[in-house]
């Protein structure tokens, strides 16, 4: 299986490594939103945009639990939800759980796809190549050199 995502220039000029990811909301209706790729995010975290835009009942986060950045902590929620990533052949791999989603604004702007979704993944990050690929089953890769 093999997810390809591609580095997006964002509203600051900067080109990140991104995946599209579609969602349903709470109505049924199926978004499609961007996710940063992060594979130093332990979690995956819904930005506090889409978590309005989905609409879904949320649950206060376990007692204890905060999520630390470099700006800081910022308070969120827990969302039971499907990621559905869109592989190369057409078909879908969904990535089911109990996400994390800010609901500060500021805390950032673009949802990110951590290591929790990511580790089912090898993740394949080439600003050089320019290719943004997570590959599972029956994909591989080898690397060659002179």
């Amino acid at each position: 299986m093999l997810i390809r995502g591609s580095w997006w220039v964002c509203s600051d000029g900067t080109a990140r490594p991104t995946i599209p990811v579609n969602l349903v909301d709470v109505n049924g209706a199926l978004l499609h939103r961007r996710f940063l790729v992060d594979s130093g995010a332990d979690n995956t975290v819904l930005s506090a945009a889409l978590l309005a835009d989905l609409g879904l009942p949320s649950t206060p986060p376990p007692g204890g639990l905060s999520f630390q950045g470099v700006g800081g902590a910022s308070p969120f929620v827990v969302v039971s939800t499907a990621l559905e990533l869109v592989r190369e052949d057409g078909g879908t791999a969904l990535v089911r759980g109990q996400f994390a989603a800010f609901t500060d604004p500021n805390a950032t702007d673009m949802s990110v796809l951590g290591r929790d979704a990511l580790d089912l993944f090898d993740v394949i990050l080439s600003r050089r190549k320019d290719e943004v690929l997570l590959l599972a089953a029956n994909q591989s890769y080898s690397i060659s050199g002179p």
